[in-house]
């Protein structure tokens, strides 16, 4: 069941962007010159003060790269690699010079992911989880190939039972749930989906069935 709704999100998206592909091209000018095949995820860069934030977010961007057709390198060799060379913080990471670390893999563009936000705002009737990503792909001479930003939060529902008293409870009860628990993982997917396959999403890699049939729309649109 949540892979069919996975596959059911990605194809909204996917239709998405294929409505919106003119109007992006400009914007995605520099990627198709650069049509890079593989893609280094490095470390996130974390804002926030949950120290999880960047493990969580770091173990599902391979997926989504994947899933678009690019060859993503394995993030724990990625991360092991980086340490052995002497970069043992994400800051550090995102500061050194981008030819130098794609040079390392071999890798054709990177990408970079800022955590603005990973938090989880409690009141006492509800609780607000929130996440705010904002990410970067870079070719292997730094020059910007593509940049998004994903903002969002989530909220607990709570039925009515027509019972005011009981109501109260159960809102209290689900926000205390939700502090303890926060709903991030989920949240983080979403962003993650929005920002590869959205309206300004990622164009296909060249292991994606749709990859020759887009670079021909957008050579005859040229």
């Amino acid at each position: 069941m949540k892979m069919l709704k996975l596959c059911l999100v990605f194809l909204l998206v996917a239709l998405a962007t294929g409505c919106a592909t003119t109007g992006q091209s400009n914007r995605l000018d520099a990627f198709h010159n650069a049509a890079p095949r593989s893609i280094l995820v490095v470390p996130p860069v974390n804002m926030s003060t949950d120290v999880q934030g960047t493990t969580s977010l770091l173990a599902t961007l391979p997926y989504y790269l994947g899933e678009k057709g690019y060859y993503v390198f394995p993030v724990n060799t990625v991360k092991t690699l980086l340490e052995y060379e002497g970069y043992y913080e994400p800051a550090e990471i995102h500061a050194a010079p981008p030819e130098q670390l794609a040079n390392l893999f071999k890798a054709d563009a990177i990408l970079y992911v800022t955590i603005h936000e990973w938090t989880s705002r409690y009141m006492l009737l509800s609780t607000t989880t929130e996440v705010d990503f904002e990410y970067r792909i870079v070719n292997a001479d730094g020059a910007e190939l593509w940049n998004d930003r994903e903002r969002l939060t989530y909220t607990p529902d709570n039925n009515s039972s027509g019972n005011p008293l009981v109501d109260l409870i159960s809102m209290a009860v689900t926000a205390a749930a939700e502090r303890a628990a926060p709903n991030y993982l989920p949240l983080t997917r979403q962003a993650n989906a929005a920002a590869f396959y959205g309206v300004n999403g990622v164009p296909p890699g060249p292991y994606s069935p749709t990859y020759e049939q887009y670079y021909k729309r957008i050579n005859a649109s040229q």
